[in-house]
């Protein structure tokens, strides 16, 4: 009798420890592969477009934190980060004069930039497993007013991406300034309290929130 209850507590802690590896172990795995890959294709557009573009490691951890702060699942916080490193996956279909060029952009190459996020979209919905990242992808420039409704994931990407931008070329104080600003214009109000509360936090903690860019070691 005690040879068969052992017999059981082992088949059910086999089916546990499987259970734990298709359902856990393996998805974590598979997300840090494909994080892995399209890092790499996001350090080319980097490198590619003199760090201007691609910027992606700083961007995706504090992507993920505001996700938890702002309570999203791990399958969208997933989502994000994969998100994050394809978002200007489609610079490669820009020329690179036109990305590296040292003056503004005339409106007719400041519209042919703009179509990176579509690109970058289509990019993503060939990739087998990632068509679903696609809409965050498509929408990572997303004006609050204009859609309230895209995916908060969306939303955050677009916020971060404007201050990780402005952080770099002035400083931080300025990008939280503009964040405020924009609230409810530019950028959902949910989505700029998490991110103020989240850098906050990381400044008590002595957070340093920039690297260096990848493009100029160069």
């Amino acid at each position: 009798m005690e040879g068969a209850w052992w017999a059981v507590l082992t088949a059910i802690g086999s089916m546990l420890a499987l259970a734990y590896y298709a359902f856990v172990a393996a998805p974590a795995r598979l997300h840090r592969w494909r994080c892995e890959g399209l890092r790499a294709f996001a350090r080319l557009i980097e490198l590619r477009t003199q760090g201007h573009y691609g910027r992606s490691e700083p961007l995706a951890e504090l992507a993920n934190a505001v996700a938890l702060r702002m309570g999203l699942p791990l399958h969208e916080r997933r989502r994000l980060e994969l998100a994050v490193y394809l978002r200007d996956i489609g610079m490669v279909a820009i020329p690179y004069a036109i990305l590296n060029k040292p003056t503004a952009p005339t409106p007719a190459e400041r519209a042919l930039l703009n179509r990176h996020a579509e690109i970058s979209a289509s990019i993503a919905e060939q990739i087998p497993g990632l068509w679903r990242v696609a809409p965050i992808v498509r929408l990572h420039h997303v004006v609050y007013s204009e859609n309230p409704d895209a995916p908060l994931s969306a939303h955050i990407l677009s916020a971060l991406d404007d201050w990780l931008r402005i952080a770099e070329n002035a400083d931080a104080d300025t990008a939280a300034s503009v964040l405020k600003q924009g609230i409810g214009a530019r950028y959902h109000p949910m989505v700029v309290q998490a991110i103020l509360s989240e850098l906050h936090q990381r400044s008590l903690d002595g957070w340093r929130y920039l690297t260096r860019s990848a493009a100029l070691w160069l």
